[in-house]
């Protein structure tokens, strides 16, 4: 009996033992937790109520263009471009402004390579272009518990500067193949650029994103040989559908 008890008495003083310390590894998990957050309160209040913090960053893209519209006078618009898959590199920075929203820019280059030009034989060549954009992007944790997974949405205005590598290829008039070029010869046009993706927190202020884009830009002047158009001159936009993978810092 007596060896009983004290088997009972030492199993009781185990799990109250046990029980202390899971209390005492608690508390201090809510103590950690207090101090984090009455830290970031006192940074808010120290900065105001919507605190600027800067972040930068940088995203490589896959870009697919849909066939490229063609305007030339009399004939009209026409889908005559195709393209081949293409690549976006895009470097990015900005503040935060409080808890939700992004104030950030936007620079970078995109270029597609032609596959074929509709009614066209051995078409080749490029479309490209540099671009500068200013814009707005709401992100927000999933759950209030956890800030691990931040999806986040946003738009983008500003300008693109078209670089159209010199398209050419030959048109079949009646058995004789005839030569021709497109040449791009307007300096800056507007874009636009939407995007929603999600960032993945690897630390405090470090994070991947993973992102979808959707680029356009509004129709830029082009020159042509007079097989293509008869006045010389035709225009196009350059539209472009972007999934690609970044990083995002926050000093």
């Amino acid at each position: 009996m007596g060896k009983l008890s004290s088997t009972v008495i030492m199993l009781v003083s185990a799990l109250l033992a046990t029980g202390a310390l899971s209390a005492r590894s608690y508390a201090a998990d809510l103590a950690e937790a207090a101090q984090a957050a009455a830290k970031e309160a006192a940074e808010k209040a120290a900065m105001g109520m919507f605190p600027l913090k800067p972040y930068a960053g940088a995203k490589g893209f896959v870009s697919y263009a849909p066939a490229g519209d063609f305007y030339s006078p009399g004939t009209g618009r026409t889908n005559f471009i195709d393209y081949n898959i293409g690549w976006n590199a895009a470097a990015f920075g900005g503040v935060t402004a409080g808890d939700f929203v992004k104030l950030q820019m936007d620079t970078g280059y995109i270029s597609n390579n032609v596959s074929s030009l509709s009614g066209a034989i051995d078409g080749s060549g490029s479309v490209g272009a540099a671009y500068v954009l200013g814009g707005v992007v709401l992100s927000a944790p999933l759950s209030p518990l956890t800030k691990k997974v931040i999806p986040f949405a946003g738009i983008s205005i500003g300008a693109a500067f078209p670089i159209v590598g010199e398209i050419t290829g030959q048109i079949d008039n009646g058995g004789t193949l005839e030569p021709f070029t497109i040449k791009g010869n307007q300096a800056v046009v507007g874009a636009l650029l939407a995007r929603g993706g999600v960032t993945i927190a690897i630390n405090a202020k470090l994070g991947a994103t993973l992102e979808y884009g959707f680029f356009q830009t509004a129709d830029f002047s082009l020159s042509t040989t007079d097989n293509i158009s008869s006045s010389g001159r035709a225009s196009t936009d350059m539209t472009a559908h972007l999934f690609g993978l970044g990083f995002e810092y926050h000093f």
